[in-house]
């Protein structure tokens, strides 16, 4: 049912060439992570909008904030907030924003669902595995820890446009896009639950939300910040106790786009407005209703710039 309803949504939005021919198309670009939540809320928004043109380019959170910061898209997309140097570019180009958080995620290591003995790690553990310093290092579980078997550890994971490599690599070094450089990346998350479904001790990232559409392929690791081992869930993401892999996500809207033009206006308000459904159809987890009235304010008065830049 969810895989008939992606090629549904995706079947309502035009392709690039649609706005280089001239049609006044919505442009949204950015976070593959991100992309369900807004194919939910584009089939939701056609049917009341039939005539509607929407162009949406899912090629990472990196490329989004790219295209956002030289005017080439409506809405961004992010599986993390803006960072200092994006920042510096949108204004360099007087490309001003609004900073709209949709939604809840969380970062999960997936296993191979054969390898019973690997259910949960802790910090250790995985920066002895993705850490810098063993970069060119062939690592066996036995190494990670002593009662696993001699198993290789087979790694993957999301390239580095993806704001989860940016995520994860700042819970696993303290600094984005410092990580072992060596393991096997994809630029979409079911690529990486498909190779660690199909390879003995692997272990790979991905999102929550990803995770949660093909849980019966893979495993997903507890893990332990030093309080026990913690499954990822809703409930764990919302009451604190998942840590450091839990996470905001974003969209952020180009605010001369949404002053100037009103498809662009009606369609981000369409967004925030009904983003707990649609977050929720998704698998992501959502925010508070008081969260969501907020942000439906902060839009409307058109506030600009980042609460969450680092």
């Amino acid at each position: 049912m969810k895989r008939l309803f992606r090629l549904l949504a995706l079947s309502l939005v035009l392709p690039v060439s649609a706005i280089a021919q001239g049609q006044a198309g919505i442009r949204i670009s950015g976070s593959d992570t991100l992309e369900p939540l807004l194919e939910a809320a584009v089939a939701q928004y056609k049917k009341g909008h039939a005539d509607a043109a929407l162009v949406m380019e899912a090629k990472g959170t990196s490329t989004g904030f790219s295209q956002l910061c030289e005017n080439r898209t409506d809405l961004a997309m992010a599986s993390r907030p803006i960072n200092g140097k994006e920042l510096a570019a949108c204004r360099s180009k007087n490309v001003a924003f609004i900073e709209m958080p949709v939604a809840w995620d969380a970062v999960v290591l997936v296993a191979n669902r054969n390898d019973g003995w690997l259910r949960d790690i802790n910090l250790a553990e995985l920066r002895l595995i993705w850490g810098p310093e063993s970069n060119g290092k062939k690592l066996a579980w036995n190494q990670i820890r002593a009662a696993y078997p001699a198993t290789p550890v087979a790694l993957f994971g999301l390239d580095q446009k993806s704001g989860t490599f940016d995520f994860f690599s700042t819970v696993i070094s303290g600094s984005p896009k410092v990580m072992r450089s060596d393991f096997q990346d994809a630029t979409e998350h079911a690529a990486v639950i498909d190779r660690v479904s199909k390879t003995p001790g692997a272990i790979g990232f991905v999102s929550m939300a990803a995770y949660a559409e093909n849980a019966s392929k893979v495993a997903a690791l507890a893990v332990d910040e030093g309080g026990g081992p913690v499954i990822p869930s809703s409930q764990s993401v919302i009451s604190g106790q998942y840590g450091k892999l839990a996470r905001l996500t974003f969209l952020y809207v180009n605010k001369a786009a949404y002053d100037g033009r009103p498809q662009v206006r009606d369609f981000a308000n369409f967004v925030i407005e009904g983003a707990g459904r649609f977050a929720s159809y998704a698998r992501f987890v959502p925010l508070t209703n008081a969260n969501y009235q907020e942000q439906a304010t902060r839009l409307k008065r058109g506030d600009a710039g980042s609460l969450f830049s680092k």
